[in-house]
């Protein structure tokens, strides 16, 4: 008995380290070895279970074994029956640790669904998470290397970032098709998503990334010349994201995103192209004219700086106007009328009789 007792001694070790911080460094040998132990105390417990005697002594020195350190169990106390169950107790460890590498998250996660049936939703859901997790870290490993062992050109860094950005939209993409396709999905859960999306905006490319994934979900769409018309309500990715995005404080996603990005959201969600030109129509009332000479007179916004200048208003008027037909003749009919006097033209003329502008209407033949 003396001798099953240091063994379980050395189980328990085997399970607190499972809960820790130094699983991140285990190997498969490790993983094996805990396996190992775990069948030897479930085939040791089915035989001492038919001798109460022993088993009840067994179990008392269990209990003090456990209660001499922090327990791995959690509030189980250390027991035979529990030993009964060691490998459960061994796979939740694991599962439930961070720590643990991707690859051998993914074999703890299959042993599991074995034991558990193919049919059990929860660990199928499991496996694609593991398999998502094992991607991104991959992915974070592909980047480190790359700014380590190469300086690239200013070309090759824009590709660059735009392969980064489409790769994390397509993480992006995955995690939500997990959470709410592939699963029936609850408020809480819906409520988590959320605050993970509030988490990637606030990184750098964030924005970037969710809108970004918002192009990449949309497949084949049809679309009229009267102005962008798919919401893609159908799906309920586009449509949660759509909503999240829709409630944030826009100006911030006009002022972080590139406008080339923005023009390609708006072509296929109608709904983010009608709030996407009112934060335009809302950044023109608020220019005022702050000088000016015989050929032209000088805009500055009344309340923010250089953010908001002339020049990148006319920016983005420029990107809707060379986006695709039905986006540039919609927001062409959209803009402010015109001022019934010269002396109070409004900005929008202004944008309207810059070269630019007059050269892509006519290029494109809009009609306004």
């Amino acid at each position: 008995m003396d001798d099953l007792v240091q063994k379980a001694q050395i189980f328990l070790d085997i399970l607190t380290a499972a809960r820790g911080k130094g699983a991140a460094d285990w190997s498969m040998e490790d993983l094996e070895r805990a396996f190992g132990w775990a069948r030897y105390f479930e085939q040791a417990s089915a035989r001492i279970r038919s001798k109460s005697q022993i088993a009840d002594r067994l179990d008392r020195r269990l209990k003090v074994l456990a209660s001499t350190e922090a327990s791995p169990l959690g509030h189980q106390q250390f027991s035979l029956q529990l030993l009964g169950h060691a490998k459960q107790f061994v796979d939740q460890a694991l599962l439930q640790n961070s720590h643990l590498p991707p690859m051998l998250y993914s074999v703890v996660l299959q042993r599991c669904g074995q034991n558990l049936g193919s049919q059990n939703q929860l660990m199928k859901d499991a496996v694609a998470f593991s398999q998502l997790q094992s991607a991104v870290q991959l992915i974070g490993h592909m980047r480190e290397l790359l700014h380590r062992n190469h300086r690239p050109e200013v070309s090759d860094c824009c590709q660059g970032r735009d392969i980064q950005v489409q790769t994390d939209a397509s993480l992006l993409l995955q995690f939500l098709r997990l959470h709410l396709v592939e699963s029936a999905p609850t408020q809480r859960t819906r409520s988590s998503i959320g605050k993970k999306l509030q988490e990637i905006v606030v990184q750098q490319q964030g924005w970037e990334t969710v809108l970004t994934a918002l192009v990449l979900n949309v497949g084949t769409h049809g679309t009229t010349s009267d102005g962008p018309s798919i919401d893609g309500e159908s799906n309920p990715i586009c449509r949660f994201l759509l909503q999240w995005v829709l409630q944030t404080e826009h100006n911030r996603i006009v002022f972080q995103v590139p406008s080339s990005l923005l023009v390609k959201v708006a072509a296929v969600y109608f709904s983010f192209y009608k709030t996407y030109l009112s934060c335009l129509v809302e950044w023109g009332k608020d220019m005022v004219v702050t000088g000016h000479t015989q050929q032209d007179r000088t805009w500055k916004h009344r309340t923010r700086d250089d953010h908001c200048s002339f020049e990148e208003l006319l920016s983005h008027v420029l990107s809707l106007l060379k986006g695709p037909l039905h986006v540039a003749t919609a927001t062409l009919k959209s803009l402010p009328a015109p001022a019934t006097s010269p002396v109070n033209r409004t900005i929008w003329e202004e944008i309207l009789q810059t070269p630019q502008i007059i050269s892509i209407i006519q290029t494109n033949n809009l009609q306004e």
